[in-house]
């Protein structure tokens, strides 16, 4: 606790020589520094780092140890003497030393010991698909498609939020009639599409085969391997 007089700081009473102390309320005004938390770390319940990212959805149980004024370190608090906070409840809420997230986003957590406030802690959470939009390549939003006898289409798949992970399968409602798959390759786009070396030099080549989600694999070679050789 602080002692306070006209709104400002008073340190221990100084009488011949000798500092001195007070209780109040069963605690000393001025607390020794053997229980002056000077820092804390903020832990998951076993004592262990926090993880730095989190799926989507779920809890994890915390966990705080902290530094005094001595220099030596508490016992790992988990309920009892510690206080954790969300900063933003939108993204996550703290009940008792449970954290549960519940939106995508920066989660900041804090932990207070013997009224000290740890700095806040830093996690990344996972945000959750809400939607998904299907484009042509044109980026035109797609309902439904009409094809004739082996005709085929490429389709943009965008799961929304665009912070939510892109991982998607396809299939078609009905196999009989058609099928979904990569979409077959149709340019290669090489970077820079000329390379001048001198004898002994190298050079990397970037290659993009198109259209998006197509496959990335292809064989490159040389024309006249006197001259040069490639390495993939």
């Amino acid at each position: 606790m602080l002692a306070l007089y006209a709104g400002k700081r008073v340190g221990k009473p100084l009488m011949g020589g000798h500092t001195y102390n007070a209780m109040f309320n069963g605690k000393l005004v001025w607390p020794l520094d053997r229980d002056t938390v000077v820092s804390i770390r903020i832990t998951d319940d076993k004592g262990k780092p926090l993880p730095k990212s989190l799926a989507v959805s779920g809890t994890l149980k915390l966990g705080a140890k902290a530094t005094y004024a001595d220099g030596h370190v508490g016992d790992l608090l988990t309920t009892n003497d510690v206080t954790f906070a969300s900063r933003d409840t939108s993204t996550a809420t703290v009940s008792g030393n449970t954290l549960t997230w519940r939106h995508g986003g920066t989660i900041l957590v804090t932990a207070t010991v013997n009224g000290f406030t740890s700095a806040a802690v830093s996690i990344s959470a996972a945000y959750a698909p809400e939607s998904i939009k299907v484009t042509d390549d044109s980026g035109k939003p797609i309902d439904n498609i009409t094809l004739r006898v082996g005709e085929s289409k490429n389709l943009k798949v965008t799961i929304l939020p665009t912070e939510a992970s892109q991982g998607f399968t396809a299939v078609a409602a009905n196999p009989t009639v058609a099928s979904v798959g990569a979409p077959t390759p149709k340019t290669i786009a090489v970077t820079p599409d000329s390379l001048t070396l001198r004898v002994g030099e190298s050079g990397t080549l970037s290659v993009l085969v198109g259209p998006d989600g197509a496959s990335q694999e292809y064989t490159a070679d040389i024309t006249d391997k006197t001259i040069a050789t490639i390495k993939q």
